[in-house]
C-alpha cells in the first residue's frame, strides 16, 4: 500500500460516482456485518443488495436497518447478475469458503480480517482471486485514519531517522461468555487461534505498515483467565525487523481492564507513539529537531470491537470500502489487497510456530 494522504474525508475527489453503483451482497450477519451494511448503504457509489446468513431472522435484523433482501441461499447470490461483489463477514476459518466460490463466479471479494486463519487458504484465496481477474481487499482500515497516514509519511520521510525499536501492546479484555456464547470464537477450528490472530490482527498490521517487515520471532502463548478455549487468551513475542530494529509484541484477552492499543516506534531522531484500539491518535512526536509536539488528549470509546466502530460511525470502514469501488471501477488494485492482507497471517502463523516449537522462527 502506498502512503499517500487522501482527502481529509478518506475519498479520491477525482473519482466521479459511476453511473452504476457497485452492488453488493455481504455474507454473515454479525455485528461486522452490520457496519458494513451500514457504511454501503451510506455510499453514493455503492448498492447493498442482499443480506446472507445461516439465520434468516438474523440477515432479517440486518436488513429491516440498512436495506437489502435477506437469503440463506448462497449458491444464489453467486449466480446472481445483480451483484457484483461478496462482502465476507464470517467466521474467520470460513473467509476462503465462501471467498473462493465467489471468485470463481466472477465476483469481486472483500473480506474481514484476518484473509484467513491459515496460509495456505490465504493462498487459495489470492489464487482464486488473480486467475478469474476479480479484486480482492482485506479490511485493515486503521490504515485509512489520519493519524497512522501522517505518522508513515514521517517515517518514510525518515524523520525518526536510523530504526532502533517499534513494539505493539494489544492488552485487551475478554468475558468468559464471549467464547463460550459462540460457535466459533475460541476455537482452532474457526478462529485459528485466540488474543493474537483475533483481536491483536488489527494492531499487526498496523505495525508492519508502520516498522516494515519481520525477519525472526521467539514467542510464548498461554491460556491464563478463560475456560474451555482451545486458543490462547494471553501472547508475548520478541522481533526483529529486516531493516534491524527490535521489537516486543504483546496480545491478550485475559488483562483487565480492557487498555487501548498502543505502538511506540523508536528510532535515533525521536519516537511516536500511537493510541487507540478502533480510533487512532498521536499520543506522543517528539525528535530531536522539532522537540515535543503539543498533543491534545483524547478520550477512548466506550466500547471495543464492531460496537466501538458503530459508535466511532464506521469513518475507517467507509474509507477502505470507497477506495475498494473506486479500484473496480478504475480497475486498479485496492489499496490493501490480498498479498498486503496476508502479511500479518505470516507473522502470526510465525508466532505461533514459535511458542509451540519454543524455538526462533525466521520468516
Amino acid at each position: 500500500m502506498d502512503s499517500r494522504v487522501r482527502g481529509n474525508d478518506g475519498l479520491n475527489p477525482e473519482i466521479s460516482v459511476p453511473e452504476k453503483p457497485i452492488r453488493f451482497a455481504i455474507v454473515g450477519a454479525g455485528m461486522i456485518s452490520q457496519l458494513h451494511a451500514k457504511v454501503i448503504a451510506d455510499m453514493a457509489d455503492a448498492e447493498l443488495v442482499a443480506i446472507c446468513s445461516r439465520d434468516l431472522d438474523r440477515a432479517k435484523d440486518v436488513t429491516n436497518q440498512f436495506g437489502g433482501e435477506p437469503t440463506t441461499d448462497y449458491d444464489a447470490l453467486l449466480s446472481s447478475d445483480d451483484i457484483d461483489t461478496l462482502s465476507v463477514c464470517t467466521a474467520s476459518g470460513e473467509h476462503a469458503t465462501f471467498g473462493v466460490p465467489a471468485a470463481k463466479a466472477g465476483k469481486h471479494v472483500l473480506v474481514e480480517k484476518p484473509i484467513e486463519i491459515h496460509l495456505d487458504k490465504a493462498d487459495e484465496l489470492i489464487a482464486a482471486c488473480d486467475s478469474n481477474s476479480v479484486k480482492l481487499g482485506v479490511i485493515f482500515q486503521l490504515r485509512f485514519l489520519d493519524a497512522c497516514q501522517e505518522v508513515k509519511k514521517a517515517i518514510d520521510d525518515g524523520v525518526l531517522g536510523n530504526p532502533v525499536m517499534a513494539d505493539c501492546y494489544m492488552k485487551f479484555y475478554r468475558p468468559q461468555e464471549y467464547y463460550s456464547d459462540s460457535r466459533w470464537k475460541g476455537t482452532q477450528a474457526l478462529d485459528g487461534g485466540g488474543a493474537l490472530i483475533n483481536q491483536g490482527i488489527h494492531g499487526l498490521d498496523l505495525l508492519l505498515y508502520l516498522a516494515g517487515d519481520v525477519a525472526s520471532v521467539k514467542a510464548y502463548k498461554d491460556v491464563r483467565a478463560h475456560d474451555n478455549i482451545e486458543v490462547e487468551d494471553t501472547c508475548v513475542a520478541a522481533v526483529r525487523y529486516t531493516n534491524g530494529a527490535l521489537g516486543v509484541i504483546q496480545a491478550t484477552t485475559s488483562v483487565h481492564p480492557d487498555f487501548q492499543q498502543r505502538i511506540e516506534l523508536h528510532g535515533s531522531e525521536g519516537t511516536i507513539i500511537l493510541d487507540g484500539t478502533e480510533d487512532v491518535w498521536i499520543k506522543h512526536w517528539e525528535t530531536f529537531k522539532d522537540g515535543a509536539r503539543e498533543i491534545e488528549e483524547r478520550a477512548p470509546l466506550e466500547h471495543h470491537g464492531a460496537a466501538a466502530v458503530l459508535e466511532e460511525g464506521g469513518e475507517a470502514h467507509l474509507r477502505q470500502i470507497q477506495d475498494f469501488v473506486d479500484a473496480i471501477v478504475e480497475d486498479r488494485e485496492p489499496l490493501i489487497n490480498g498479498s498486503e492482507g496476508r502479511r500479518s497471517l505470516d507473522l502470526v502463523r510465525a508466532i505461533y510456530r514459535s511458542a509451540e516449537e519454543g524455538t526462533e522462527i525466521q520468516l
